[in-house]
């Protein structure tokens, strides 16, 4: 029998893919357009005082697609944001049995959302709701959400015979009994709990809904599922009627998805994609090494300052830490470097992409706590800065102590200083404009990522450093990504209103501000949860998962917001770097191929102490992440 269901696994997941690479070609196209008609208004209103009024439409109409567009290629790739914790590690008989219940019930739930918004979808068919400026009727791309929804639940399905397929194969009769009634506890989830005992106290019914999703994430269910499927089972458990919770899913992705604030995301992974396609590393890196390659562990210090360079067009620490292995790796091998100190400073160097702006980190910090992006920029630039410094001065430490892991380089005259300079120029001139533009208030963060990404495809292409082929991965990895983390912004969405019902966040709040606790232990509380969960998930998943339920008690504490989003951010990458999952290690130890962990591990703890240092440097002094957006705002 189990033959029978791995040819219909094999069939179904054929059409699947058939018909999710359809939905993500228009996908990449439209995260291709999106930076177009921002791009345009930025010129219009700066050159000829004339704005493109339209292109906040446009714009988040188009980024309706490229999230619905590749929600079921995303999972078709099984490739959704989850802790890789405990499901990673299981058997092969218990590994499908739980895949086979969480998969089963986001199928359940997208095929109710994609119902429900197909009912959005014909409601405004029959209104007549039509866009304020371009008069487009916006049931189309609802119900495209609705076509998207869909097709992820056709990928859901064909997974669901696979899992169930291989249960059979291994005789796991036990373990399929086991993922049967999971996957029943979980859909029969609202009636159940309904029952509890406390189910009434609404402050009781929030704690218990947050343990069950922290659960489910810990066992393996994607991130942004899990907290979609637990606001929604929350928000059926309150209300006596299921008509809310049933509303809010047919019209909460959509609205998301067709947010103009949200599209500060694709814009900075263009920009950052299309420098990482275009060579700008290697750019950096060669200046980095002219100028500082004499000094002692000189190629190291080339390479953390790559990273900081890179850092101001990337946003991203495993795609900094991974771009600049490629240049760096090499020459520092044929340098004779120790590899695992090499791979160490590089993955060290890589947590620079998300604290010097523009970051991604600081974009999701801003999106959920709604402090201001130019404020959380400005503030993670002295920081930023500080970390690249403290990280030199490890390198100093031990290349002057340790010389056979880290050799001096040759030295270099002025003429060929000067000439190095010219292959970076242009990129400072754009980073300069990209954000001293936001800055000075030319243009918004959303403009200023739209600016970013065109400014850095023309920069490729008059130096003719990007391909078709590279422009077109460029083009995947955005949407690809974006769909990605955009799931998880509707889950926030979603289990942000099963939050405000309850109010578990601001009794929290409460909670926090009467215990009295110091500043200070509440502080080192903080730093203690947060490198935990670093060691478990990536650093925007981590913003998206837990500030919704902290951030009133940051405030409650007295903590300044931008203050704490430089924190914040710092600690999490902090995890990037450390066992047992260190995904930066991860990264670097797979680019090199013969360095194992355990030896990237051991270099990495100064440069680990370096960024404690800087957190408690923060805590000292908070001037030094406040100072400068204090001055410039």
């Amino acid at each position: 029998m189990y033959q029978s269901l791995h040819r219909l696994a094999e069939v179904s997941g054929k059409c699947s893919l058939f018909i999710n690479k359809k939905l993500f070609f228009l996908s990449c196209l439209c995260a291709g357009l999106m930076a177009v008609p921002t791009t345009i208004d930025v010129m219009g209103s700066l050159l000829f005082h004339k704005a493109l009024t339209c292109s906040t439409e446009l714009v988040e109409f188009l980024q309706v697609v490229v999230l619905f567009g590749g929600l079921g290629y995303v999972h078709d790739r099984r490739a959704h944001v989850y802790v890789e914790m405990i499901l990673d590690k299981m058997s092969n008989k218990w590994r499908p049995a739980f895949r086979f219940a969480f998969i089963g019930a986001a199928a359940a739930l997208f095929m109710i959302m994609a119902w429900q918004l197909f009912l959005t979808g014909m409601d405004r068919f029959a209104s007549g709701e039509v866009s304020y400026d371009l008069h487009i009727p916006e049931y189309i791309f609802v119900l495209f959400a609705a076509a998207g929804t869909l097709a992820a639940v056709i990928s859901f399905l064909s997974d669901i015979i696979g899992e169930l397929a291989s249960l059979l194969e291994n005789r796991a009769f036990p373990e399929m009994l086991f993922g049967l009634v999971l996957l029943c506890a979980i859909i029969s989830a609202p009636w159940w709990i309904a029952l509890l005992p406390f189910a009434a106290d609404k402050l009781l019914l929030g704690a218990f809904c947050m343990a069950a999703m922290l659960t489910l994430l810990l066992f393996g269910m994607p991130i942004g599922i899990a907290m979609l499927l637990m606001g929604f089972v929350g928000l059926l458990a309150v209300f006596p009627s299921p008509r809310p919770a049933l509303a809010l899913l047919g019209s909460a992705p959509y609205t998301t998805g067709a947010t103009y604030l949200y599209s500060v995301v694709p814009m900075f992974i263009l920009m950052g994609e299309f420098a990482m396609y275009s060579g700008i590393s290697r750019d950096l890196f060669n200046t980095a090494n002219v100028w500082l390659g004499r000094l002692p562990g000189g190629l190291a210090v080339a390479t953390v300052s790559g990273c900081a360079g890179f850092a101001a067009v990337s946003g991203d620490s495993m795609a900094t830490a991974v771009t600049m292995s490629s240049v760096a790796l090499p020459e520092m091998r044929a340098k004779k470097y120790d590899p695992g100190f090499s791979c160490a400073t590089l993955a060290a160097g890589g947590t620079l992409g998300i604290l010097i702006p523009p970051s991604t980190g600081f974009i999701f910090y801003s999106l959920v706590t709604e402090v201001s992006i130019g404020r959380l920029f400005v503030a993670g630039i002295v920081p930023g800065l500080l970390l690249a410094a403290l990280f030199i001065l490890v390198v100093f430490f031990f290349a002057r102590r340790y010389p056979e892991l880290a050799p001096r380089g040759a030295a270099c005259g002025w003429s060929e200083k000067l000439r190095s300079l010219t292959g970076v120029l242009p990129m400072i001139l754009l980073i300069t404009l990209v954000l001293g533009g936001i800055l000075f208030g030319f243009f918004s963060p959303n403009q200023g990522g739209a600016v970013g990404a065109v400014g850095t495809l023309v920069f490729a292409m008059c130096r003719r450093r990007i391909s078709w082929e590279n422009f077109k991965k460029a083009l995947i990895s955005t949407a690809f990504i974006t769909s990605k983390m955009m799931l998880i912004l509707v889950g926030v969405g979603v289990l942000g209103n099963f939050f405000a019902a309850t109010r578990l966040p601001f009794s929290l709040a409460e909670l926090v501000a009467e215990l009295g606790a110091s500043h200070f232990t509440m502080f080192v509380a903080i730093v203690i949860a947060y490198i935990v969960l670093g060691c478990m998930m990536n650093v925007i998943p981590m913003v998206l998962l837990t500030l919704p339920a902290i951030y009133p008690s940051i405030e409650a504490i007295g903590f300044d917001g931008v203050w704490f989003g430089v924190v914040c951010v710092v600690l999490m990458e902090m995890g990037q770097i450390t066992p047992p999952v260190g995904i930066n290690v991860f990264a670097i130890s797979s680019a090199a191929g013969d360095v194992p962990m355990a030896r990237i591990f051991r270099h990495i703890v100064p440069y680990f102490l370096s960024m404690m240092a800087l957190v408690f440097l923060l805590y000292l002094f908070p001037g030094l992440a406040t100072w400068l957006p204090e001055l410039l705002f």
